[in-house]
């Protein structure tokens, strides 16, 4: 059977993105593409809709669609800090700080509390921060920490300095995660910050971190959906020798 008409040009222009555009470019018009394909608009409208389904190209309404950043593509079988995680990835890591000081969380049943093994009401540091990758917003990052282990860790400079590292110099360096990751959309506190619509499609990724046996870091991170996915490595499960 062959394929819609709108897939073929959507084919098209993805091998005409790979092979001669950059980040940020503007794509023709959907009249110049139309011209161009002798399609419909609206063949034309649901290529382009493809191609920003796969997170290729995003639009701005009332200016036309643009080349997307590439995807950045993170292994959660290391546990590495966002700042080396960019560096890897041959992006320049930044931090806006949208929040930091110390709370106390009353509520016995808080997961943050429950994470790091803390009674209620005992002291946090609590910092959110804006994270970007080459400039771009890429995750929300929000950190909870024992502050009995921490308690320079707020006379920093947070928006340069990689938290990890100021957790490895004050002794408690993260060694061992477990993370949990959830599909979620983001409301439009989440999208302003990322830049991107409401209700658009985002990776929340929860993370509870040891140094040892000890919980020293609960969080809870907001990635872009359309910039991000997460690549695991699988091993095949040891085989158990049945019984006789």
């Amino acid at each position: 059977m062959k394929a819609p008409r709108y897939r073929a040009i959507a084919a098209a222009l993805r091998r005409q993105i790979a092979r001669s555009h950059n980040p940020h470019q503007r794509l023709p018009s959907e009249l110049e593409l139309a011209r161009r394909f002798r399609a419909a608009r609206e063949t034309i409208r649901r290529a382009l809709a493809e191609l920003q389904h796969e997170g290729l190209i995003y639009c701005r309404q009332g200016v036309g669609s643009f080349v997307a950043e590439p995807r950045v593509d993170q292994d959660l079988d290391r546990l590495v800090g966002f700042s080396e995680f960019m560096q890897r990835q041959g992006l320049k890591p930044g931090a806006r700080l949208l929040e930091a000081g110390v709370l106390r969380i009353r509520d016995p049943r808080s997961p943050v509390l429950r994470a790091l093994g803390l009674r209620p009401g005992a002291p946090l540091i609590y910092l959110r921060r804006l994270r970007t990758a080459a400039g771009e917003p890429l995750v929300i990052a929000s950190t909870w920490l024992p502050e009995r282990l921490f308690p320079d860790l707020l006379r920093q400079d947070l928006r340069r300095r990689s938290v990890y590292r100021l957790m490895a110099a004050a002794g408690y360096p993260p060694e061992r995660a477990t993370e949990t990751l959830e599909a979620v959309t983001l409301n439009s506190e989440q999208a302003a910050l990322l830049g991107v619509a409401p209700g658009s499609p985002a990776f929340l990724v929860r993370r509870t971190a040891w140094s040892g046996r000890l919980p020293v870091e609960y969080a809870e991170d907001y990635y872009r959906g359309d910039r991000t996915s997460f690549r695991v490595n699988l091993r095949p499960a040891p085989t158990r020798r049945l019984e006789a």
